[in-house]
């Protein structure tokens, strides 16, 4: 019955998981930059603007906010990463 749905979210799950290696790899380089110079994890005004442009990027306006949901989620996960990162 949802044969082809299904197959396009697995096609889409295996882009968005190359995707986030992708992005978790950007964020390791930045932990351990923070981490060598001693910086602060969270930087509320860069988490601001990447909320603000996420929500302008969205096409479908139905899904802005949980576009937006999305990211903060994402950026919950990347600072905890971040945070172990820096204790090791």
């Amino acid at each position: 019955m949802f044969e082809k749905e299904r197959a396009e979210i697995d096609a889409i799950d295996q882009e968005l998981v190359r995707l986030f290696e992708r992005r978790m790899d950007a964020v390791t380089e930045i932990a351990r930059i923070k981490k060598a110079h001693k910086l602060p994890i969270l930087d509320q005004s860069r988490e601001d603007r990447v909320l603000d442009k996420v929500r302008g990027l969205t096409e479908n306006k139905a899904y802005e906010d949980s576009m937006e949901d999305l990211f903060r989620s994402l950026m919950t996960i990347t600072k905890a990463f971040e945070t172990k990162q820096n204790e090791e």
